[in-house]
């Protein structure tokens, strides 16, 4: 064999190896993607083919906001708080005003109780439908036209209708028994509005802040009194003069009870606790020296022993700042111990969590500890009307508008709370705020006219369809 039949072999050879080498690549990759494949059908994984939507704002006469003629009529038709407004404010705009003062107040609460918690949320429903027909306007004004309105409330005289508008909607909830609430919040500033300063403020440390008085029906949960103050006023400051002024408001000299926390405390406010009181009040009080050291003299009786051992005692005690003798109930409390080793501890006093309360009830000491007990769901209210009404949302700079726009969203928190304790079907009546307009107010509707009247359609889609109708039918009772 000749070199060129060699290397012609040689080719040839070299040439079929790697025609093999590749059908066996193409082989193995074919087995992969058919694997591959298989494994896709089997987790039945696809792309997702929704169906492409064009757009167009072309649907009139709507508004999101169409469970909200449930609330509106309930304000005018049982509870009329426009005409409250007028038979209470002692001044108004001019005669020929387009925009009225007390129909701009009713707005503002009830946008306030729909989730539009700053005045220049507003803006967004100058045009809705709903609030047009409602109001009886062509156009909601512009939203700097509120905080004109606002302006108008430039001095104390004028803060005072509005006291009287926010305690008449909440005598609607209030029960046989009046025992009034004291408690105190901080609302925190961020610039330079009158009348603030820099005092407690347990979220934003060194910052000036309001400091408001709220004065609650504890067993309505409404509120019937506030006054807005700096942020350096203690609690017990101006005690006197809103508890004078909410007796006035009732129409009446005395009280069922006073319930208060530790920063009501102080003579003044005890004496006065005990004349305007029929049954009488408890206040919660600083375990200061004199008292620790007077309460030794004293045995411990122990109450109850389940998962919590509770231990109480009474006794006459007179600070030294006090001019009589009164009674001071203290008690304690700790965890049972599960697992007893029978060796004691070295500083057992460190486990029990103690309390002591100032009061005039002749109650059994647990009793009274009760009793207090039930004002803690204050916290609860004015973190409603922070979190649900953005009470704590300063609009301006100015001292007696804040006051003024603090008061009006107070109305609206009683508006809400009257509505679901009046007429609210089921489980509406324990919802908050927030979920209350998700699951009521927020509804799709439509306004149409039909035989020569006007109609709001709802959502078909709307869940509680049979709870509205249920509502509606106790309103129209209430009503007439």
């Amino acid at each position: 064999m000749s070199m060129d039949d060699s290397n012609a072999v040689n080719k040839r050879h070299w040439r079929m190896k790697r025609e093999r080498i590749r059908g066996i690549v193409e082989l193995q990759n074919k087995h992969k993607t058919t694997e591959g494949a298989l494994l896709m059908t089997k987790h039945n994984t696809k792309e997702f083919g929704g169906q492409r939507l064009d757009e167009s704002f072309s649907l009139k006469h709507t508004t999101p906001y169409g469970g909200a003629n449930l609330l509106w009529d309930y304000a005018e038709s049982a509870v009329g708080l426009s005409r409250l407004f007028v038979n209470s404010l002692g001044f108004s705009k001019a005669a020929n005003a387009k925009y009225p003062l007390h129909q701009a107040l009713t707005v503002l609460v009830l946008a306030s109780a729909i989730g539009l918690d700053r005045i220049f949320h507003l803006a967004g429903i100058e045009d809705d439908p709903l609030f047009l027909r409602k109001s009886g306007w062509t156009k909601l004004p512009d939203y700097t036209t509120f905080y004109n309105d606002l302006n108008r409330f430039d001095e104390a005289a004028k803060i005072e209708p509005l006291r009287v508008v926010l305690t008449a909607v909440a005598k609607r909830t209030q029960r046989k028994k009046c025992i009034l609430d004291f408690d105190s919040t901080a609302e925190t500033v961020y610039g330079n509005q009158e009348g603030a300063a820099v005092g407690y403020n347990p979220n934003k440390h060194g910052r000036k802040s309001y400091h408001p008085l709220m004065v609650f029906d504890g067993p309505s949960q409404a509120l019937v009194n506030a006054m807005l103050r700096p942020g350096n006023a203690a609690s017990s400051d101006s005690f006197v003069g809103l508890l004078h002024g909410t007796l006035a408001l009732f129409g009446r000299e005395r009280v069922d009870s006073l319930r208060m926390d530790a920063g009501f405390a102080g003579d003044d406010v005890y004496a006065e606790a005990e004349e305007h009181t029929v049954l009488g009040y408890v206040a919660k009080s600083k375990i200061y020296k004199d008292l620790a050291e007077h309460a030794r003299c004293f045995p411990w009786r122990r109450v109850e022993c389940t998962d919590v051992i509770i231990e109480v005692k009474s006794f006459a005690h007179q600070a030294k700042k006090w001019r009589k003798t009164r009674r001071v109930v203290m008690v304690r409390y700790r965890p049972a111990e599960t697992v007893t080793t029978g060796q004691g501890k070295l500083f057992d006093d460190l486990d029990w969590q103690t309390a002591a309360m100032v009061t005039n009830f002749d109650w059994a000491e647990e009793d009274v500890w009760h009793f207090y007990n039930q004002r803690c769901s204050q916290e609860n209210y004015i973190k409603e009307m922070k979190d649900g009404f953005g009470m704590d949302k300063i609009p301006g700079g100015d001292f007696y508008p804040n006051y003024a726009m603090m008061l009006l969203k107070g109305i609206s928190y009683n508006l809400v709370l009257g509505l679901k304790k009046e007429i609210a079907a089921g489980r509406f009546e324990r919802l908050t705020v927030v979920r209350l307009r998700r699951e009521l107010f927020w509804v799709v509707g439509k306004i149409v006219s039909h035989a020569g009247r006007l109609a709001l359609k709802l959502s078909a889609n709307y869940r509680a369809q049979a709870d509205y109708l249920c509502m509606r039918r106790t309103l129209d009772a209430l009503a007439t």
